[in-house]
């Protein structure tokens, strides 16, 4: 029985400039969190001030503490501003 999953993270604006990348898939373990993949995949290349960013799973907000599945595609959105 496999005990990893993978979720695809896409990446908006200066994220996908940071990243080198607008998609990667990342294999987690089974039971990871979304604040897992930000702390463990993310931190490193996006920055610390990327905690405090919009994320989503399938397309709904999503806090920290949600639990992902595989296949979920999760999604990273900082800040904008426009005028």
């Amino acid at each position: 029985m496999d005990q990893n999953i993978s979720v695809t993270t896409l990446f908006f604006s200066f994220a996908a400039d940071r990243m080198n990348a607008r998609e990667v898939s990342v294999p987690l373990p089974k039971g990871s969190t979304l604040g897992q993949l930000i702390a463990e995949h993310l931190l490193p290349r996006l920055g610390s001030e990327s905690q405090d960013w919009l994320f989503s799973v399938n397309q709904e907000w999503a806090s920290k503490d949600r639990i992902l599945h595989d296949g979920d595609e999760v999604a990273v959105i900082p800040p904008v501003s426009g005028g």
